[in-house]
């Protein structure tokens, strides 16, 4: 009777089966985790969405302003890796011991991060420690919820766990500001307040192991070399760089045509529907790092007002994100897919051509009101085209899809701010704007958005036009 326990899963830690005693024990445990895990997730998730939008004060303070984007988009690289890595070892390594020692980097990175005075490369060692770090709770909190809660509660704690990524996000912007005024490492300090979750995960956390985990490391480690020479050549324009760009590309290319289990397969890469899908990801969330440092550089160079102002007008839109994150589910089941990425690629795009068009109205306009826009169309972007993305290929592939589709999205986020990051400090485009703004600071920055602005709608467009290709080589019914 032992063997009917359990769900047959010779690849992974076997799964006791819902009724069962072994599931009400499990269950029980992860009810008393998950809200620790969660309150963790949640110093995390703050952590980067703070050091997001003032990573140019601390770059001026610390007399780095060329290097500070790297403070956002070095560790936004790792995060995309972790992500693709913790989802895969859920299966096979004990978790306990994963946010344990998860938990135990993201305290160190803290409290590095409170000697960041010292130098800018302190603060992004720090920040990629918290990256490490904070991401396995977010990783297995969607392990616990798919293995040891109940079927009909799931969909439950799937909406919490976007509700608290949007709060936190909403409480990150708007403790930001209010830390710059103060001093920006007690923000890093409240990390270290992720030290007492241990003991009780510690208790409350599964402790098995099983064979057979396989994580590609070359194919990691030659894909974040890619991402981070990419980075550095946006961020420092050296041709030492760009050199760095075509060699570790090239080697990846060779090592996945040749390795037995790569992460990413180029059966997958050649697949027109999966490569057009990752490519309008790409280029739709090529903005989705920079925004918030954007609008926080606009209010302190246009309107001289300081990071906390700035903080109480934007922390509007990321509410609203987080309550139309409830109410997008049922509007996307009923106007379909296709219609979904459109609204939302529309709407990002035009929130950012927006924000340039409204810095002459003021403040309010620009850096409360226009945002909005953006963060509206993000509600309606991430489920359907992932879902797209999954439809692509094999059911047996969705798992590396997803997890290419979150490397994907942490790429390009960083290649982006360390683009506009220096085309924002460098006030590179002041020369004037169709935006109707002064010259100087507000045509540079307006510039900047109007440039986001269009890339959001070629992805836009090239969905519309590639859209019937897509959905006719997935398993997705073509109609939605």
């Amino acid at each position: 009777m032992a063997e009917t326990a359990v769900k047959d899963q010779s690849n992974g830690i076997p799964v006791p089966e819902e009724g069962t005693p072994e599931f009400e024990k499990m269950n029980k445990m992860t009810k008393v985790a998950i809200p620790i895990i969660l309150a963790i997730y949640t110093l995390g998730v703050l952590q980067q969405q703070a050091f997001g939008m003032i990573y140019a004060n601390i770059g001026k303070q610390l007399g780095q302003p060329g290097l500070a984007p790297l403070i956002t988009s070095i560790p936004g690289i790792v995060l995309g890796i972790v992500c693709v890595i913790y989802g895969s070892l859920g299966d096979f390594v004990s978790l306990k011991k994963m946010v344990t020692y998860g938990t135990i980097v993201f305290v160190i990175g803290s409290a590095l991060g409170c000697l960041g005075q010292l130098s800018i490369w302190i603060v992004i060692a720090a920040r990629v420690l918290q990256s490490i770090g904070w991401q396995v709770t977010g990783s297995i909190f969607l392990v616990l919820v798919s293995k040891y809660v109940e079927k009909r509660k799931r969909v439950l704690w799937y909406g919490v766990f976007v509700a608290v990524f949007r709060v936190a996000a909403a409480l990150g912007v708007f403790l930001a500001g209010y830390m710059t005024l103060v001093d920006w490492r007690w923000l890093f300090g409240v990390g270290i307040l992720a030290v007492f979750g241990i003991p009780a995960l510690a208790k409350n956390l599964p402790d098995q192991h099983a064979e057979g985990a396989h994580i590609d490391g070359v194919g990691f480690i030659l894909i974040g070399l890619f991402a981070g020479a990419v980075t550095m050549f946006f961020t420092d324009m050296n041709w030492a760089w760009g050199i760095a760009c075509i060699v570790t590309l090239v080697a990846f290319v060779v090592y996945i045509n040749k390795a037995k289990n790569p992460f990413i397969t180029p059966k997958m890469l050649a697949n027109p529907a999966f490569a057009v899908t990752m490519t309008v990801i790409f280029i739709g969330y090529f903005f989705s790092y920079t925004l918030n440092a954007g609008v926080n550089n606009i209010g302190m160079d246009v309107y001289g007002i300081d990071s906390s102002k700035v903080s109480n007008l934007l922390v509007w839109s990321i509410i609203l994100a987080a309550i139309m994150g409830f109410a997008a589910g049922p509007i996307i089941q009923k106007i379909g897919r296709k219609a979904s990425v459109i609204l939302a690629l529309a709407c990002m795009g035009g929130g950012l051509i927006a924000i340039a068009f409204l810095i002459p109205a003021g403040q309010i306009w620009a850096l409360a009101v226009a945002p909005c826009i953006y963060y509206f169309g993000t509600s309606f972007f991430y489920q359907p085209i992932v879902d797209t993305a999954t439809l692509t290929v094999e059911a047996e592939e969705s798992g590396r899809a997803l997890g290419f589709n979150d490397l994907i999205q942490a790429i390009t986020g960083s290649i982006g701010v360390a683009l506009f990051g220096q085309m924002m400090t460098n006030k590179s485009m002041g020369g004037g704007s169709i935006a109707g703004t002064a010259p100087g600071a507000a045509s540079s920055y307006a510039n900047v958005f109007i440039i986001g602005g269009v890339i959001i709608l070629v992805a836009m467009l090239l969905f519309i036009f590639s859209m019937k290709m897509i959905y006719s080589h997935s398993r997705a019914d073509s109609k939605k």
